[in-house]
């Protein structure tokens, strides 16, 4: 058994992450509006956001966890604890400072490595139509999750998103944007991505001891969205062009560090098309109550590393079931937690199934 003060600031950190949708705190609530005035001529779009009137009592509560550290699960619950604190910190302040915070100790600055390989990539374009809207995407979803047994988790339309589809693991919850178009691939792509890695990853985590395997161990973020970029292609439902499109974010990453929101748009469309350059200045300068000043919220970065780190460890012969114990990192020593028996394995998704 884990400690019992361990136990409890674990279950306290999950309760805060069902509690609070940050995602809905991070995304303007007025994208369109804002994209129209940013075209009309602002120098940077005038988002708004949902408030956080509710971070000075969440931040106390986090301060008053006990957390035995000596423990093998106890630094990393501590590091989660700490993440956590950033990111409300950065949503209730909204300041480059706070962003700039949350990434250096979630480690997403890029460095010249992968900056070179992202500068290498050779563009390739989709030309498949968005043939269709966001209810048969709903639909589609929903059939997935109850075909695999996910059946206490849910599918809603959420108006405040800068993504298309984004899962809620500690609600149970897929959240899709009613305003998006989807291509006719991106339903097994989706379901894929979306499902049989982000849903069950998190559902199986559930199923350990500690509910930060299903809340994300620190780190795991960069897995997590390698590994579903993996899966994409080891389903043959990923986009044509996926590389270069993780390139360029990469590189605007490093440059809305020193960029405004209007000087980042033009220089990614140097090389991209208007919609792609105002979706990844949206996203990068997402958060910030100021996007004209240099500064980024650099997540992003985490597709492109994360897809290049997750297939060198499985073509050095890793197993894949090691990554669906719950939401673990490839550098996270899940065969010692196995022999332990501080963790189990747990059921692999369809397309990983020999």
């Amino acid at each position: 058994m884990l400690p019992a003060p361990l136990l409890q600031a674990d279950r306290a950190l999950h309760a805060l992450h069902q509690r609070r949708s940050f995602s809905q705190h991070l995304n303007p609530t007025n994208g369109p509006d804002a994209c129209r005035a940013f075209r009309s001529g602002l120098q940077a779009p005038p988002f708004r956001y949902q408030p956080t009137f509710w971070a000075d009592v969440e931040l106390r509560g986090l301060d008053q966890l006990e957390i035995d550290e000596e423990h093998p699960f106890g630094a990393l619950l501590a590091r989660a604890v700490l993440g956590t604190r950033l990111f409300i910190l950065a949503l209730r302040d909204r300041t480059p400072g706070a962003f700039d915070a949350l990434a250096r100790h979630n480690r997403w600055y890029p460095d010249e490595e992968i900056l070179k390989a992202a500068r290498s990539e050779v563009r390739e374009r989709d030309g498949a139509p968005f043939a269709l809207g966001a209810t048969v995407m709903v639909d589609a979803l929903r059939d997935a999750l109850s075909e695999r047994g996910l059946l206490d988790w849910r599918v809603e339309e959420d108006p405040v998103m800068s993504a298309r589809v984004l899962v809620d693991g500690a609600k149970r919850l897929l959240r899709v944007s009613p305003t998006a178009r989807f291509r006719q691939r991106d339903i097994a792509r989706l379901v894929v991505h979306e499902i049989e890695v982000h849903a069950i990853r998190a559902s199986n985590g559930e199923n350990q001891l500690l509910k930060l395997f299903a809340t994300g161990l620190p780190g795991s973020l960069e897995t997590e969205e390698g590994l579903a970029l993996y899966a994409e292609e080891c389903s043959g439902s990923a986009s044509p062009g996926t590389a270069w499109r993780q390139g360029v974010v990469v590189q605007a990453v490093e440059w809305a560090r020193t960029m405004g929101f209007r000087e980042l748009y033009q220089r990614i469309s140097d090389s991209a098309a208007p919609g792609l350059a105002w979706g990844v200045s949206e996203r990068l300068k997402r958060g910030l109550s100021d996007p004209s000043l240099p500064g980024v919220y650099a997540k992003d970065i985490v597709y492109y590393r994360g897809s290049r780190r997750v297939r060198a460890w499985v073509d050095a012969g890793n197993p894949v079931r090691h990554l669906y114990v719950g939401k673990v990192g490839v550098d996270d020593p899940v065969q010692q937690w196995l022999d332990e028996g501080l963790i189990s394995l747990q059921p692999l998704p369809r397309v990983f199934r020999a």
